[in-house]
């Protein structure tokens, strides 16, 4: 059995989580490639869960700050402003956390989920089945 190399790792890691200063994202257009690159990311880092975040692509790899006058919080609005442009896909789907997918791979997640059919008449058959809440 291969081992990993653990520097080789950690430097995948970085290169990947955008973690040098001068990688950072700073922009809404460089985070829109991050996720794009990546496929999917969460949008907050998850304890025990290492992979990318955008938060972590933003702020370097330290806790999500309180105060909400931290640098790192310009998220917020770049996710906020996307959420009608329809450059990604955002919501709670991996492990029930904040994740946004690319819209190149969001058919492969929506194949993985408990769906099926078409994804514009999905709606339509759980409405028939009793299973969308009135609301």
């Amino acid at each position: 059995m291969q081992k990993i190399d653990l520097k080789k790792f950690q430097a995948l890691r970085t290169r990947t989580f955008n973690l040098p200063p001068q990688k950072r994202v700073s922009s809404p257009a460089q985070a829109l490639t991050f996720v794009n690159k990546r496929g999917f990311v969460y949008f907050w880092p998850i304890k025990g869960v290492d992979l990318p975040s955008l938060w972590t692509a933003v702020a370097g790899d330290r806790p999500v700050a309180d105060k909400h006058d931290d640098p790192g919080h310009i998220t917020w609005g770049w996710k906020d402003d996307a959420l009608d442009k329809k450059i990604w896909y955002y919501g709670k789907i991996l492990r029930g956390k904040a994740t946004m997918i690319s819209l190149e791979i969001a058919p492969y997640f929506y194949a993985l989920s408990e769906n099926y059919g078409e994804p514009e008449e999905d709606y339509l058959i759980a409405y028939r089945e009793g299973r969308l809440p009135q609301a």
